[in-house]
Order: structure tokens, then sequence, then C-alpha cells
């Protein structure tokens, strides 16, 4: 069996449930958007956070689109889509180590470089897939609460969210080249997500989280037709470089 196929085989199911959560949660978000709506002024006054605030000041100011952004890619990708790579990607290289098949697998005639890429790429793909067509239904499913949105915004915000994916299924990879046991792998990368998220949520260091960088700010620019290039290009840049980092890794690792 060809490594991709073999890979997918592996995280089909995960990938199936994730997919399945994030639509029924932005199903569930969509449809409860005109209740949020009337009742905004008495929510945002019940919310202790300042980043919180002004997550619900955009959506007071700008309507529908920030409160879309904030539920299906601020809340819902960047939270299922950590677990869904905490489950699938953490085994990537890990599993082999953990379950004694390294010798197995490396037998084959095949690189490990070539094992690594082909893994990676399909984690990559397993990972973001969900994030574009549940987002494209987004456009179908909007016009059920009597909102409108466009092809344009929507398909670049995923794209944006993906990459940021991408940088996470990175230092996942990463993460499972030093690792000897997929759990240690999956706890590090869920714990780093944590991590992040608190420092989000206070005040002061909140521009320092990753989370800054996916927050509903960087949809309004989107929105407006300003792509944020730069964050985009730094995703890039940080998931290509810890890519190398793994195979580096993963080169000189004696099982």
């Amino acid at each position: 069996m060809s490594l991709w196929k073999q890979y997918l085989r592996q995280g089909w199911w995960i990938t199936l449930g994730y997919f399945i959560i994030l639509e029924a949660a932005m199903v569930a978000a969509i449809l409860y958007w005109p209740r949020f709506r009337d009742n905004m002024p008495a929510i945002a006054k019940l919310v202790p956070f300042r980043a919180i605030q002004d997550l619900l000041a955009s959506m007071e100011h700008a309507g529908y689109w920030p409160y879309l952004a904030v539920q299906q890619w601020f809340k819902g990708c960047s939270l299922f889509g950590v677990a869904a790579i905490a489950f699938i990607g953490s085994g990537i290289i890990a599993r082999e180590a953990d379950q004694r098949t390294a010798e197995f697998l490396l037998s084959r005639p095949v690189s490990r470089r070539r094992i690594l890429l082909v893994r990676h790429a399909m984690l990559t793909a397993m990972i973001t897939a969900p994030v574009l067509v549940s987002s494209v239904s987004a456009i179908w499913l909007s016009q059920s609460v009597g909102e409108a949105i466009g092809w344009g915004e929507v398909l670049v915000s995923s794209v944006f969210m993906s990459l940021f994916l991408w940088t996470l299924v990175s230092l996942t990879t990463i993460v499972s080249t030093y690792s000897v046991n997929q759990m240690t792998a999956g706890a590090t990368v869920v714990g780093f997500a944590l991590v992040s998220f608190a420092m989000y949520l206070v005040e002061g260091i909140n521009q320092w989280s990753p989370f800054a960088l996916i927050d509903v700010r960087i949809f309004m620019d989107i929105h407006n037709g300003e792509y944020p290039w730069w964050i985009a290009g730094g995703f890039i840049l940080a998931s290509m470089t810890m890519l190398h980092f793994a195979d580096r890794r993963l080169a000189r690792r004696d099982f």
C-alpha cells in the first residue's frame, strides 16, 4: 500500500468526525445568529475579558461577518483543528517508536524524507480540507437567516486559516520527530494551544499570543479587501522552517 493511502486510512475516521463536528457547530452558530443579534448588548455586559468584549463590539458595529469569523474560523477551526491535529498528527513519526514499527517502515524502499513529506502533506490536507468545505457551505446557510456573504472573502479567509493550521501541523511534525511516545507529542501541541489562548485573554500580553494573528480584526481586514500578506507569509516561513528541522532530525534519528 502506498504511503499516502496508508496514512489516509489511519486518519480517515478522525478527519470525518472533525468535519462533522465543525460543520454542526457552524450550523448551530448560524441558526443562533438572530437571537444573538437581538441580545448582543446584554451579552456584552456579562463578558469579563477585554479581548472578548472587543470581539462583541466588532459584531455590534459590523454585524454578521465578524460573528461568522469568530464562530467558524477563530473558534471552530482553531479549537477542533487543534484537536484533530493532536489526534492524527502526534503519531506522524512518534507512533513508529511508540509501537515499535520503525524498523518495518524504514525497511521499505523509500527515504525517510519521503515518508515525512508524504505524511506531513496528507495530515495538512486532512486538517485543511474540512475548513474549506464547511466554510463554503456557510455561504448558502447564511441565507437561511437573511444574511449574504461573498465567495471571495470566504475563500480568502479559509485559505488564511488553513495557513495557520498548517503552521500547527508543522509544529506537531517537529515535536513528533523528537518524541518516543505519541501521547507526549499530542499533549505538547494541545498544551501549546491552551497556553496561547490563555495569553490571548489577558490584556497586556494578548498581542504575543498566536491567536492574536487570527482574531476578528484580521478577518475584518479581509472583509474590507485587505489581505494580511505579512502574517500569511510568516505562517508559510514558520511552517517551512519547522519542516526543514523535522527532516534533519528524522535523518539523524536512531529509533
